[in-house]
This record gives C-alpha cells, structure tokens and sequence, in this order.
C-alpha cells in the first residue's frame, strides 16, 4: 500500500472544528478515491461511500429539494443500510462531476454540519457551467496530484529516518557521499521513467520491470483521449487532442517555450488557446509562465503573461 502525503491533509480537515465540505481534485488515475476511501474507513465509526458512475440511481438523491433533511432521508432509500453516527459519519460523494446537483447541495449539507462529507472528481474544471450553484465558501477545493519523489522513495522503501539522514546533507550544506550520491541519482531516473502514478508505481515496485509499466502508463494515456473524447466540444476534440500529443516534442526541444507551430505547421495561439485552457481545466497539464518583472502582485503579471504573450507559456 503506497503511503501517501495527502492522507495528512484530510487528517488535518478532520480535526478543524469548522471545516467545510471538501472538493478533492486532480486528474484520473493519482489515487483520489483510494486514499479517501482508506482514510474513511479509518478514521469514523460510520463511512457511506457513494460513486455516481458505479451507482447512477443515487443521482435520484439530489433531484428536488436540497435541505440536509432531504438528502438524507432519500439516501436511507436508496440504500437502506446506511448508519448515521452524527460527528463521526464520512460521506464521500465520488465522481461529483456525474451530479451537478450533488455540487450545489454541498452548501447545505455544509450548513447542516451533522456528518463531514467529502467530495471527488475529475475534470471539474471543464463541467462547472452544468452546476446550478457553485456553493461558494462552503466548499473547500484542494488539488491532489501523482506521487511526487519522496513519496516513490517511500514507495521503495526509504523511510522517513532513511530521508531525514539524506536531508541532514543538505540542511548542513555537507557533501553526499558518492556511494549515496549515485544510488539517489539512480533511483531518481527511474521515478523520471516511471512517473508517479500510482498503479504504475506499484507494478514497478513488485516487478521492476519496465514494460510492464508501459503498458500501464499507455492504458491511463488512452483512458484521458477518451475522455477528450468524450467531454471536449465537437471542433475543439481534433484540437486539443493534437496540443496534447505535441507535449513530448515540446519539452523535447532546448528551449522549453510552448510553441504552437509544433502543434501544427503555422498554428497560432488564436486557434489554439482555448484547447491548451481545456487540458489545464481538465488537470492534464500544468502551466508554467515566465514573468519578465517579478513583481507583486504575481497573480495578475502571471495572467498578463499568459493572456497577451503566448509566446512565453510554458508547459
């Protein structure tokens, strides 16, 4: 079972005596719904677990009235051995994205207070205009992402005493012994191969064995065009099906601008501007911008910077 830095993060959620409902986003296949599932069942006394693509019939719960009452008196309906414990009951409401209405009702099943609820989703970014109700400073958003190193390092072994001798190196500004040195390098080319999703992780972990692992990495690659497939708009699909394939021969080049001619011979950021948006609303890539005059504030040079030189943004 891989350890996993984000569990910390909702342990802290728990424990605030005035939290709200809590949106964990992130792109498929980093580990949302195990290790919200995981610290569910460990950490209250009741855990009703609900996924909108697994069970379609609980979308029925949010149809009509949205009072915390409401909700979940139909939910004892739809499935009838459910355990309400009040403040020691999580509901995580997985795949939101599925049921707009779910999103809204967050609001007042925030203001009920009764039970912590937690929801789950993926491209959230792209769906928002279907939510009646964007249940605004009732909803805390976070973003989960793949493993990052230290979590790989945990993954092969390295535990946090292991860690903390290779970080005395850097704390005392000393040099890492060579032996070290090299073994870190190597398993730091690997992480590079590998990556950190975690089903690929773990495969290579028991196996080590590199084909294996691209054959799990190819199948998450053909699961995210399926969903650009699915939920990009008619003309904008070819497109941002071709910016994101032209990713590699992006970071591939010395300089690491995005160019929107290695997309397409000529292209320009008039026609495809709004495909690199989708894939960032879709948490398939993360932009980057350069920022000439790193002044405050940052946010605002940084949508300058991408808004009026497409030529600085970087993938």
């Amino acid at each position: 079972m891989l350890k996993r830095k984000f569990y910390d993060k909702l342990l802290n959620w728990k424990n605030r005596n005035d939290h709200t409902c809590l949106l964990v986003k992130g792109a498929r296949q980093i580990g949302k719904t195990f290790i919200i599932d995981l610290f569910g069942r460990e950490n209250y006394k009741s855990y009703i677990y609900i996924n909108f693509i697994e069970m379609p019939q609980t979308k029925d719960i949010f149809i009509g009235e949205l009072s915390a009452d409401e909700i979940y008196k139909r939910l004892t309906l739809v499935m009838p051995d459910v355990v309400y414990i009040e403040h020691d009951t999580l509901i995580f409401l997985d795949e939101i994205q599925e049921c707009p209405n779910a999103r809204t009702a967050l609001k007042f099943l925030a203001l009920d207070g009764r039970f912590d609820v937690v929801a789950s989703g993926s491209l959230l970014g792209i769906s928002y205009k279907e939510v009646s109700s964007i249940p605004v400073g009732y909803e805390e958003q976070v973003e989960m992402y793949s493993l990052d190193f230290e979590e790989f390092l945990w993954a092969n072994g390295y535990d946090a005493d292991k860690i903390s001798v290779l970080r005395e190196y850097f704390d005392k500004k000393e040099k890492v012994p060579d032996a070290v040195h090299e073994k870190m390098m190597s398993l730091l080319r690997e992480y590079i191969t590998v990556g950190g999703m975690p089903a690929v992780v773990n495969r290579f972990v028991e196996t080590q064995h590199f084909g294996e692992v691209q054959a799990i990495q190819q199948m998450i690659l053909d699961s995210y065009f399926d969903d650009i497939s699915k939920y990009a708009t008619g003309p904008e699909k070819p497109k941002v099906k071709n910016a994101y394939l032209s990713i590699p021969k992006q970071l591939a080049k010395e300089n690491k601008k995005f160019q929107f001619s290695v997309v397409e011979k000529k292209a320009t950021a008039r026609k495809y501007e709004n495909s690199i948006e989708w894939l960032r609303d879709a948490s398939l890539v993360r932009i980057c911008c350069n920022v000439s005059t790193p002044d405050f504030p940052l946010t605002e040079a940084l949508y300058i910077g991408y808004r009026l030189a497409h030529s600085d943004v970087r993938l």
